[in-house]
């Protein structure tokens, strides 16, 4: 679920990796293609962090317009190839044929608790 307010959206994104290609998923990150970086940036995205446990990988992004990040994004042959290529390190997450992005739900905020 993309989370919305007056600046920007914020989502969360949870993909499951092969629990024998971890190691083969984190060292992909040490080098993300220049292309990939810039075209995040083009589209929009203001923040992008990745975390990883074990076999769970959890991405967290701020962006101007999910929506239209998104579209872009699939857009690029360049991020396409770069997903493919880290696709084989997942059980689950970001699709490449359909360039859906597995979203979690927001349910809590302290910034919202707290005013």
């Amino acid at each position: 679920m993309v989370t919305e307010d007056t600046d920007h959206d914020r989502i969360a994104m949870i993909q499951h990796l092969d629990p024998d290609r971890v190691d083969d998923y984190l060292e992909a990150h040490e080098n993300v293609p220049e292309a990939v970086s810039e075209q995040m940036r083009a589209s929009g995205v203001e923040t992008f962090e990745l975390f990883v446990e074990d076999d769970l990988s959890i991405g967290y992004l701020e962006v101007a317009d999910f929506e239209r990040f998104t579209e872009e994004y699939s857009d690029n042959p360049e991020c396409e190839a770069w997903e493919r290529e880290v696709g084989e390190y997942k059980r689950s997450g970001v699709e490449t044929d359909d360039a859906e992005i597995p979203t979690m739900d927001h349910v809590w905020s302290l910034k919202d608790a707290t005013e």
